[in-house]
């Protein structure tokens, strides 16, 4: 996965699309600005299941920022990027969620199983993809973009919606050189972040 992430011709923007994703979903249990709803009557002591749902990256739209609408080119991601992308997302949730007797993850919906579903709608890189090098340049920035998310925690059997997220999320809070091997890293830490936010939420739910 990570020879495939390093292809010099897909690896910058799907890392930056990666990176963002780590962060948007970071959110699920927070209340930044946007949209944040729970259901009153949720009661997440009823789960003790995960169906993870496979990243939807099916409409997303890539914006440029402000600085850039004088470039005429389309912005795009490289499609080959798109699998490597849910691989990730896929593999470093479902761990964080079920080591050390978490929960048990499903792929199919039922009674006490609860639905995670997250949904790209549009990015913003802060640099235009591909640009990892810069011509030679040494390129630093804070963070890499902004993401507009919808993500959606459900009872898989009846579907009903339990918690909601819609937004505007920001990336990062550090400088940090524009690179294939820093984008991994921080991809890395920002899953396993998330994964284990939600981990203690859902835990708390059980009294844990």
């Amino acid at each position: 996965m990570r020879n495939a992430l390093l292809n010099p011709a897909t690896c910058f923007f799907g890392l930056v699309l990666l990176l963002l994703v780590g962060v948007a979903i970071a959110q699920i249990v927070d209340t930044e600005p946007g949209l944040t709803w729970q259901r009153p009557d949720a009661d997440f002591s009823k789960y003790s299941k995960i169906h993870i749902k496979p990243l939807d990256l099916s409409d997303v739209k890539v914006l440029k920022p402000a600085w850039e609408q004088d470039d005429l080119t389309e912005w795009t991601f490289a499609p080959r990027a798109t699998e490597t992308i849910k691989d990730m997302y896929m593999e470093i949730m479902s761990n964080e969620l079920s080591k050390n007797g978490g929960f048990a993850l499903v792929a199919e919906d039922g009674e006490g199983v609860l639905q995670l579903e997250l949904e790209f709608l549009s990015i913003t890189p802060y640099i235009k993809p591909g640009a990892s090098d810069a011509d030679g340049h040494v390129i630093q920035t804070l963070g890499s973009g902004d993401v507009v998310v919808s993500a959606e925690l459900r009872d898989s059997r009846t579907g009903t919606l339990l918690f909601l997220v819609e937004g505007e999320r920001k990336i990062g809070t550090t400088y940090r050189e524009i690179g294939p091997e820093s984008h991994v890293a921080n991809v890395e830490e920002t899953f396993a972040a998330w994964g284990q936010r939600l981990r203690r939420y859902l835990d708390a739910a059980h009294g844990n």
